[in-house]
């Protein structure tokens, strides 16, 4: 049973004119006719998208395109967006918080979810002619500056806010969903290590099978830590949105499958250590974070040190490693699918190598 009274469609190819027209508003006009265009290669791993060329009947003030998300096609993907509670958790953050937020994030027309997640669908605005960072060739200082601005402005406005916990759907670090990756980390680990264990070192290779023997004690201190707020989670290039109509530079947030209760700096950790390349990481990471820290300050956070941002950077780094065990096995979908898999596989490693994350392991082991 879903949200709505309306029929849950499993696949791009099972959404017909019939129900379009019932579940967009009905003060756009009459959909006589759409067109489904692909969305390209290696995007959606935990979704099917596609773009929707609207034709309307007669007279109407609707959108000429909206977007379309339903839930992945491969089943290793889908049961992983199933089981951790992804799709219900988009769908019920554009239910309840996308209208209200004072970043710029795609208008929901249609978001309905089965009880347990599967099927799910969203129809969601367009951001017609926006540039996407390439997630791959990774991002430039100036885009790291420009979506950590927009990160910071949400972080702000839930810091440690009562609004938190009123969202049951929105989940700690140490829920039962997430604490059940120890066994998947554990299953996963020995293909991880053969796989990557030449490329990362010894050391790292250590580091990572200690966090997975201890990944529910890791994330009962990370859920432990005060100042808490909204986190994307899914920081990465590829969500963040340049631009749109001429003459709109704003910067749109998209994706909020993976959305969590946590601290900031794990956003921070996952689009500098996932989203860009070592070198130009290396070079800017500390004006960046100072910038993040100030535009929290700026926005009305207080007791909140440059020294602690830093510190919860580099645990949520140690976290990452853990996490990219866990969806090792994730499916690509195509040749860049799998490139763009491996980045954000290797990428955050190589970040928390950097930062010898290795002596936070006490702290929970």
């Amino acid at each position: 049973m879903g949200l709505t009274p309306h029929r849950i469609p499993e696949q791009i190819t099972g959404i017909d004119l019939d129900w379009l027209n019932a579940v967009m508003p009905h003060d756009i006009g009459t959909i006589a006719d759409f067109d489904v265009e692909s969305m390209g290669v290696g995007v959606g791993i935990l979704g099917e998208l596609a773009r929707l060329h609207l034709h309307y009947d007669g007279t109407n003030n609707g959108p000429a395109t909206v977007i379309a998300k339903c839930q992945a096609t491969a089943p290793e993907n889908r049961f992983l967006g199933q089981a951790m509670g992804f799709y219900l958790r988009e769908v019920n953050f554009y239910r309840e918080v996308a209208a209200d937020l004072s970043i710029r994030v795609p208008r929901a027309y249609h978001a309905d979810a089965n009880d347990d997640g599967c099927p799910f669908v969203l129809i969601i605005e367009d951001i017609a002619g926006a540039r996407t960072p390439d997630q791959i060739a990774g991002i430039t200082a100036d885009e790291a500056r420009r979506i950590l601005a927009v990160v910071a402005a949400l972080h702000a406005e839930f810091w440690d806010s009562s609004r938190l916990e009123a969202m049951p759907w929105l989940p700690p670090m140490d829920n039962p969903m997430y604490a059940a990756g120890q066994p998947m980390a554990l299953e996963r680990l020995p293909g991880f290590v053969e796989r990557f264990g030449e490329r990362i070192g010894a050391e790292m290779v250590h580091v990572i099978d200690t966090v997975c023997h201890h990944y529910v004690d890791l994330l009962h201190h990370v859920a432990d830590r005060d100042h808490v707020t909204f986190t994307h989670t899914d920081c990465r290039a590829e969500n963040y949105l340049f631009g749109g109509a001429p003459g709109d530079d704003a910067v749109t947030m998209i994706d909020f499958q993976l959305s969590t209760r946590h601290v900031g700096p794990w956003d921070v950790a996952n689009l500098l250590g996932g989203s860009m390349d070592a070198d130009m990481r290396r070079a800017h990471e500390s004006d960046l974070i100072a910038g993040y820290h100030a535009a929290l300050v700026e926005r009305g956070v207080t007791g909140y040190s440059v020294d602690r941002c830093w510190d919860d950077y580099r645990m949520s780094l140690l976290q990452m490693c853990a996490a990219s065990v866990i969806v090792s096995d994730l499916q690509g979908g195509n040749e860049r699918g799998d490139e763009l898999m491996e980045n954000l596989l290797l990428r955050p490693v190589m970040a928390a190598a950097d930062h010898g994350v290795g002596d936070m392991l006490p702290r929970f082991r």
